[in-house]
């Protein structure tokens, strides 16, 4: 997936589904990926939540992560309510942030650092 370039551009994911925010992707600190908008669930259960999977190719060296969330799709509206760090992956270079409610419409991720970002990818697997 290319980076999130302007708003209007965000994808629907819908319960049950998944999505790719990064691909097996080269990524540059300060990019942020495509954007999704979160369905509505109604019922009794409302508000679902959602989780990340975040791999990387190799060790991605110290790393943040952020995952940001927004009612209006405009980059400067995206808040950061989570951040995966160096230090809490596992030995296959892959973490997760997990968000048991969901009530933002919109959400993405950003990279604040990774130091080794000319040897690995990251992916990053969207899961309503």
């Amino acid at each position: 997936m290319p980076p999130y370039a302007s708003p209007g551009q965000a994808t629907l994911i819908a319960q049950g589904a998944q999505t790719y925010l990064f691909q097996n992707e080269s990524v540059y600190v300060g990019e942020s990926s495509v954007a999704c908008m979160i369905s509505r669930i109604p019922g009794i259960f409302y508000p679902w939540g959602i989780s990340f999977d975040i791999a990387f190719s190799g060790a991605p060296g110290a790393f943040e992560i952020d995952v940001q969330t927004a009612d209006i799709d405009q980059d400067s509206h995206y808040v950061t309510i989570a951040s995966l760090t160096t230090g809490t992956i596992n030995a296959g270079n892959v973490g997760r942030i997990e968000l048991p409610s969901f009530w933002a419409r919109f959400t993405r991720v950003k990279v604040v650092a990774l130091a080794n970002y000319a040897t690995v990818t990251m992916t990053v697997l969207l899961t309503r």
